[in-house]
């Protein structure tokens, strides 16, 4: 049977060439959205579970036994599973409807490649 390994919401992942990757995240363009994938790593196509806004993904539990069958039925040993939206903070801005600013705090971004130093990207050099 394949074994499910459960991350807390901040743990690194760990390398996945062996492993498949259940993830749950906030959607890069819309910060209330909430999307659930599997992610095979090249083998096999990135699966979507659930795309959607907070509120209307599957529940977590229901994903992990997803993923577990999907990731049998490809002959992965294990599923690395880890709910990026799980955490204090993360559950904060859910609760605000994606406002990054309601945990009191200004956010900074570490993309010092890309130029963005602030909280926003109208921060940007470039904008």
């Amino acid at each position: 049977m394949t074994e499910i390994v459960e991350l807390l919401p901040h743990d690194p992942l760990p390398p996945g060439a062996h492993n498949a990757i259940l993830i749950r995240r906030f959607g890069e363009d819309d910060p209330t959205a909430v999307i659930t994938e599997i992610d095979f790593y090249g083998a096999h196509p990135v699966m979507l579970l659930a795309v959607g806004p907070a509120g209307a993904a599957v529940p977590w539990e229901d994903a992990v036994q997803t993923a577990r069958h999907e990731a049998a039925l490809r002959g992965y040993a294990r599923v690395v599973a880890v709910d990026r939206t799980a955490g204090k903070l993360e559950q904060g801005v859910l609760a605000h409807d994606g406002d990054h600013s309601s945990a009191g705090a200004a956010l900074q971004d570490t993309d010092e490649a890309g130029g963005v130093r602030g909280s926003t990207l109208l921060d940007a050099p470039h904008l």
